[in-house]
C-alpha cells in the first residue's frame, strides 16, 4: 500500500515538473534532434476519434512510444491544433528519417 501511494506521487509530481511543448513548429527539429541524441524515440500522434502519426506511416510509428500532440481531445481552439500538428509532423518527419536511415 505504502509503495503505491509512493510510486503515484511519484508520477504526478513527474507529470508536473515535465514540460509541455511549446508547439512552436519552429522548435520541433531541435526537439527531434535532441531525442535522437538521447535515443528517446518517439512519434506524436494526433487526432480526437481516430488518432494517427502525423506525417509518419501508420506501421512505422506502431513500434514506437507514442507521445500526444492533441489525441482524443475536443476543443474549439483550432489555431493550437494547427499548431500542434505542425509541430508533430515536422518533429516526426526528422525522427522518421532518422529510423528509415538507421536500418
Amino acid at each position: 500500500m505504502k509503495i503505491s501511494r509512493i510510486l503515484a506521487l511519484a508520477v504526478a509530481a513527474g507529470l508536473c515538473i515535465a514540460p509541455d511543448p511549446t508547439w512552436n513548429p519552429a522548435d520541433a527539429v531541435k526537439e527531434a534532434e535532441q531525442d535522437i541524441r538521447s535515443g528517446h524515440i518517439k512519434f506524436y500522434w494526433s487526432g480526437s476519434i481516430a488518432s494517427r502519426p502525423v506525417g509518419v506511416p501508420f506501421e512505422v510509428a506502431k513500434n514506437y512510444p507514442k507521445a500526444n500532440a492533441g489525441i482524443g481531445c475536443v476543443t474549439n481552439d483550432i489555431p493550437l491544433r494547427e499548431r500542434q500538428e505542425e509541430y508533430a509532423r515536422r518533429y516526426n518527419e526528422k525522427i522518421y528519417a532518422y529510423v528509415t536511415q538507421k536500418h
